[in-house]
């Protein structure tokens, strides 16, 4: 049984001491370095502690031993990123004293130190938790609604959140949840048993509440993605969810899934307030967010109407100590998120790309990065009548030189991609397909193949930044320039990220390619696969079923040696079929001004404001 703990750092205090004596570069570097060793493995969570690393440090006064480099232009991009050391890091700063751009003073930004500015990508697709699938939605998902189990910032295992302990039967297929006392939604209604089950029955008709029609051309949604299916399908295996009494929830399933607990820490499972929950209305709980989380979004008069205002919670259930007020304003546009940060105008730019090294490092700015927990790929078309050739997707494959575009356009860390689990699930298999570039196989291929130079659209988002696509106009001129390379026609289709971009791919027959890609939600092979490959997509007009039983065994099997070798195996069917070619596994990070002095970096994106610390506080 899980019991609720204290949330306290020994290290958020030891850092707040060394500000006081100008070492905080020293504490950070020592933070780094010994959550990197001392978080604990046997919990399989990929932490903020055990999961990032510092690669730029404000310099606070710290003398560089390597002071003698004294230019910008002798610092590649990989061997700036690449410095590991407390020296290598900070002279990397020392090093970036000509041509500083042009800014603004930090005051400018805020006066208030309780308040700051984020430069994130987009509004919100919807602020309904069961229907967050993208990384912008869930960044302010998270911080109105809360899961029952919340994510231990330090190691990345799963902690009590709403449920303060919970427990399970011997055969894993009942749940018992006892949630916190006195836990008010922020419409001032309070947090009971009926209305998390509630909440779970909204979840499980989703696609009736919305229309199939609209749910299935969609990204697969958490609850299915879990669960095998909504409620009116033979193959959800969540049976009945109940309230034993006002503080008790009970969870029955038909059969173990064993990363349950993981997974409902998925902001799609955040708990919404009863008032909201309206059968004939169900877009009332995107218009009228009420959650029970930290922060609530409140209605500012600014000229700027993209931009997002969240304020405490006052009647939260715990002490907050994170900014009173966090404004969110999406700026698609990696250079003007650069350009309110230099100004003074943003405190955070989140996702930074690789071009913009040169002038994060000459302003001294802290730049934090995110371990690699995503996957970039290009997305083929089964139902087009080129792509459905598996030798055509083949030579597509092997025409793509993925060492050589991770090298040029991602940041230092970054890794090419040849399986859609990222390295740190242990789960590769030694037997898949890789595709490894050949320009001379792809050219083979091709013209052994029926291919006789038809054109074929290839979509790609434009006005965006992506977790796992930093540049996408840059990727994307890569990927074409070595399809032509190989004999292929390709005929550009850029859209607009805010036009819709991912419905435009489910939508457009004609499409013959495309690239998108994937953030783990949380530490499972299932948080990769499943989505893209468990269920019917039109994404890849793909269907498996001896995959999909391989996922479903997956999901039962208790053995972790056994899962691993389902995993592999399921791995060996993707890579055999090629309905898309893993790319990369990205590194995304982002830069801070002085008055943020820690940020709650997490490779699943759990990244709370409430846990931001401003200078001085």
């Amino acid at each position: 049984m899980w019991h609720a703990c204290a949330r306290s750092s020994p290290l958020r205090q030891t850092k707040n001491t060394a500000i006081q004596h100008g070492l905080y570069t020293s504490v950070l570097l020592w933070r780094a370095w010994c959550a990197r060793w001392a978080a604990p493995r046997a919990s399989g969570g990929i932490g903020r502690r055990a999961g990032f690393r510092f690669q730029c440090l404000m310099t606070w006064g710290f003398k560089s031993p390597l002071a003698h480099v004294n230019s910008l232009s002798r610092l590649s991009r990989r061997r700036f990123l690449g410095a590991t050391s407390a020296a290598g890091a900070v002279a990397a700063l020392h090093t970036a004293s000509s041509e500083v751009p042009e800014e603004v003073s930090e005051d400018a930004a805020d006066t208030d130190n309780g308040s700051i500015t984020i430069a994130g990508i987009h509004r919100p697709q919807s602020l309904d938790p069961g229907l967050a699938t993208d990384a912008e939605t869930e960044r302010i998902v998270r911080q109105i609604y809360e899961p029952l189990v919340g994510i231990d910032q330090n190691t990345g295992s799963f902690e009590p959140l709403l449920a303060e302990e919970w427990d399970s039967s011997d055969d894993e297929l009942t749940y018992t949840f006892t949630l916190r006392r006195d836990v008010l939604f922020h419409d001032g209604s309070q947090l009971t048993a009926d209305v998390v089950v509630e909440n779970f029955q909204r979840w499980g008709r989703l696609d009736y509440l919305y229309g199939f029609g609209n749910i299935s051309q969609s990204t697969p949604l958490a609850f299915p993605t879990v669960f095998g299916g909504y409620f009116d399908s033979e193959e959800c295996v969540l049976e009945s969810v109940e309230a034993e009494d006002d503080r008790t929830v009970v969870l029955t399933l038909s059969e173990p899934v064993v990363y349950l607990l993981q997974a409902l820490t998925l902001p799609a499972f955040g708990i919404a307030s009863a008032e909201v929950l309206v059968d004939s209305d169900p877009g009332l709980v995107s218009r009228t967010p009420m959650g029970t989380g930290p922060y609530q979004l409140v209605e500012t008069e600014s000229e700027d109407a993209s931009r997002l205002t969240l304020q405490v919670f006052n009647d939260y259930w715990e002490a907050i100590e994170g900014p009173s007020e966090v404004v969110v304003r999406p700026l698609p546009r990696t250079f003007d998120r650069l350009r309110e940060l230099q100004r003074g105008q943003a405190d955070v730019y989140d996702l930074i790309t690789a071009d913009n090294l040169r002038s994060l490092v000459q302003s001294g700015r802290m730049i934090l990065q995110r371990d690699p927990f995503s996957v970039l790929y290009l997305g083929f078309n089964l139902d087009h009548p080129v792509m459905s050739d598996i030798g055509i997707r083949e030579a597509a494959a092997r025409a793509v030189n993925r060492p050589q575009l991770v090298d040029r356009l991602f940041l230092e860390g970054s890794r090419p991609a040849y399986e859609f689990t990222p390295a740190a699930l242990s789960v590769h298999s030694d037997t898949a397909q890789q595709y490894a570039y050949s320009l001379s196989d792809a050219q083979e291929l091709l013209e052994d193949s029926d291919y006789d130079g038809e054109p074929l659209e290839f979509f790609y988002p434009i006005n965006t930044t992506r977790s796992y696509l930093p540049q996408p106009e840059a990727v994307f001129a890569a990927i074409a320039a070595d399809l032509t390379a190989a004999g292929f026609r390709i005929r550009p289709r850029p859209v607009r990220w805010g036009d819709g971009y991912v419905d435009q791919v489910m939508s457009d027959s004609s499409r013959a390619l495309h690239l998108l890609g994937r953030n783990g939600g949380f530490r499972s092979p299932h948080a990769f696969l499943s989505p893209l490959f468990g269920q019917p997509s039109r994404e890849f007009n793909f269907h498996d079923e001896n995959l999909v039983e391989l996922l479903n065994e997956a999901r039962a099997e208790s053995d972790e040696e056994t899962r691993t070798e389902i995993y592999r195996e399921a791995a060996d069917r993707i890579q055999e079929q090629l309905p898309a070619l893993p790319l990369a596994y990205p590194i995304s990070g982002l830069a801070m001004n002085a008055r943020v002095a820690d940020y709650p970096m997490s490779p699943v994106l759990n990244e709370r404001f409430a846990e931001i610390r401003l200078t001085g506080t």
